[in-house]
């Protein structure tokens, strides 16, 4: 077998100079360059066990290896291919003695969060408002990874005060001694502790250098400060092919340097730069605007994408007065080519957050439409929601033991064996009104938790009032237990939107909670025709015949808090543009009013940009672009 190559492909693939950074271009055949790359050295000579090909993934390994076997054969066998931790992994567990494991243990990162936590406990008093176990794990890990001190990351890059910083040092370094007494590995170390050894010892440096003449890695605008120093200390005289694209880096969040493929050649001294522009997912029309979004920004991405597929549907760019008509329109949009013929499955709806498609996801649960949410929390999966509803329903039936075990163990106090014995009072007796009575003779100290059933029956008929109440009244005890909450909170007030559509709580619940259509169909994997509902970080090597991509206003692309910080707003950029090249024969663009009470508007652009920046990246999208509608 052998693969195809257009001549951008054939160049990069049949490099014989020093090391390269192939620059790809969304949709131009990255993988099967990089694919086609290890093949070519094989079929010249090299040994398939002198080649090293590093992936962000398993199952990214797992297909490099798979369709370079159907190539040439069993040498592909030898090739070491495998994500940056196994890798690292797989070399210091060959020479434990010089990287210090010798007995060392790996824990993952639910591990890693519970032995935080053990850390973390003598140094925080009980409700003191202090970083949970798994938010000091985020800040302990993002700093690692960028290669930073951690107090030096939280002085620079947080918003903690002197007092809380000093605490959180504390905690790291319990946390850290007791790795060390465990001999236990974080994620973390296997990247930290092989690069430190790398770079500090020289004679395993030596013998590590012998080991490889190519390496190739995938997905280079992900790696991140401590990936690159393991790449950059494993070149010379291995040779670096690197396959990435500098506009497709939207990863900071999880620490990936931009520069490690903005500035590559200088990093890389006598390095080359390859380019692949041939398109073959998109249109050209999708193309054009995606072009146009790189063309504004001030640094230079130096590509044009040219479409193989040739010409199509100009995008369309649609404008409503809410997130409501917004959802509601997609909605039917959806059941409209359904009707005439497509597939679910030929759809993406693309958002920027979970938080942002809670309207759409309300709309196709209602309209029955059958989804899989990708990448995020979907609305009626998430914990606080589930809460919410639990005492709905608990009110709704007095034999509804799931919610009645739920409503009952959110309150301090009451576990599982406790609840269990309260529902099995209450299953016997025939009314809500008894069940009430039950409870307040079975706990005479806590009537307090008879009044959230008692909120939720006064409101029977009003299903709006009855969710805001509940959820004013809840709210005090899931505080307690769930990070973010103000973030959290917001979901209720979207539920309340939702339920001013229905006539009593009963529709309500058929509705949102007890349909099998929405609670698994809808949610869950039972169907295999349904539409893909997907947070763009999610979306990166995905695509579909058609796209919608949802609430793409000011406060969003950019994202307000970006305003003013050029990496930030350059990082939105290319969020914006990693959605727009999903699409492969339409792309439709949709935004609201939503955000009209921020200081950015459509027509205008937020003062006091220190690099120039825009507040709205599509304020001046030409018109001969895109077919510009306002509905609503």
């Amino acid at each position: 077998m052998c693969l195809e190559l257009n001549d951008e492909q054939r160049v990069a693939v049949e490099h014989n100079g020093g090391h390269v950074l192939v620059l790809a271009g969304a949709g131009t055949g990255k993988t099967r360059t990089i694919i086609a790359r290890a093949a070519y050295l094989i079929r010249t000579g090299v040994e398939p066990n002198r080649i090293l090909a590093m992936t962000f993934t398993r199952r990214a390994a797992r297909e490099l290896t798979d369709r370079l076997g159907k190539i040439v054969g069993p040498a592909s066998l030898g090739v070491i291919a495998g994500t940056f931790h196994h890798f690292c992994l797989f070399t210091m567990r060959r020479m434990p003695k010089r990287f210090g494991i010798e007995s060392a243990s790996v824990i993952d990162r639910d591990d890693q969060t519970q032995l935080m936590k053990l850390a973390r406990g003598p140094f925080v008093a009980p409700k003191e408002q202090f970083p949970k176990a798994s938010e000091l794990v985020n800040v302990y890990s993002y700093a690692r990874n960028t290669n930073r001190p951690v107090r030096e990351h939280l002085n620079k890059h947080t918003d903690y005060d002197a007092d809380t910083i000093e605490k959180m040092c504390q905690v790291f370094a319990a946390y850290e001694e007791r790795k060390r007494k465990n001999a236990y590995l974080d994620y973390d170390d296997i990247l930290f502790r092989f690069a430190k050894v790398l770079h500090e010892n020289q004679e395993v440096r030596r013998v590590l250098i012998t080991l490889y003449d190519h390496i190739l890695v995938d997905e280079m605008q992900d790696t991140n400060p401590l990936q690159w120093l393991i790449l950059d200390g494993l070149r010379d005289p291995a040779k670096l092919f690197c396959v990435g694209d500098d506009a497709q880096s939207i990863y900071a969040f999880r620490g990936a340097d931009f520069q490690n493929v903005h500035s590559f050649t200088q990093r890389v001294p006598g390095s080359v730069v390859l380019k692949l522009q041939q398109n073959y997912r998109s249109k050209q029309e999708i193309l054009n605007v995606a072009n146009w979004l790189l063309k504004q920004s001030p640094l230079e991405y130096d590509k044009e994408l040219r479409a193989h597929r040739g010409k199509g549907i100009k995008p369309r760019l649609i404008e409503f007065e809410s997130d409501l008509d917004e959802a509601n329109w997609i909605a039917e949009d959806l059941i409209r080519r359904h009707e005439e013929g497509a597939g679910w499955r030929d759809h993406m709806i693309l958002t920027r957050t979970a938080w942002g498609s809670r309207a759409l996801e309300a709309s196709l649960i209602e309209k029955r439409i059958p989804y899989e949410f990708i990448g995020g929390m979907g609305l009626l999966q998430a914990a606080h929601v589930k809460d919410l509803l639990a005492l709905i329903r608990s009110a709704a039936s007095q034999r509804d033991e799931l919610a009645w075990a739920r409503y009952l163990t959110l309150w301090p106090k009451i576990g599982d064996k406790t609840a269990e014995r309260l529902i099995a009072g209450m299953s016997v007796l025939p009314r809500l009104e008894d069940v009430l009575a039950h409870l307040r003779s079975a706990l005479p100290k806590r009537l307090d938790i008879v009044r959230g059933p008692e909120i939720v029956r006064k409101h029977w008929e009003e299903p709006p009032m009855a969710i805001a109440e509940s959820a004013k009244f809840i709210s005090p005890l899931m505080e307690e237990y769930y990070e973010r909450w103000e973030a959290r909170r917001k979901d209720f007030d979207l539920l309340v939107r939702i339920a001013e559509r229905h006539k009593s709580l009963p529709e309500f619940l058929e509705t949102y909670t007890l349909d099998p259509i929405s609670t698994t169909t809808a949610l869950h994997l039972d169907v295999e025709d349904k539409v893909a509902l997907i947070t763009v970080h999610s979306a990166k090597g995905t695509e579909a015949k058609v796209c919608y991509l949802i609430r793409v206003e000011p406060g969003q692309y950019p994202h307000v808090r970006s305003l003013g910080d050029r990496d930030e707003e350059e990082e939105d950029r290319r969020v914006l543009y990693v959605a727009m090249t999903r699409a492969k024969d339409e792309l439709i663009i949709t935004r609201s009013n939503s955000y009209a009470s921020m200081p950015v508007f459509w027509g205008g652009a937020m003062a006091a940009h220190s690099y120039g920046g825009t507040a709205y990246f599509l304020q001046d999208l030409p018109d001969s672009l895109v077919e510009k509608e306002v509905l609503g």
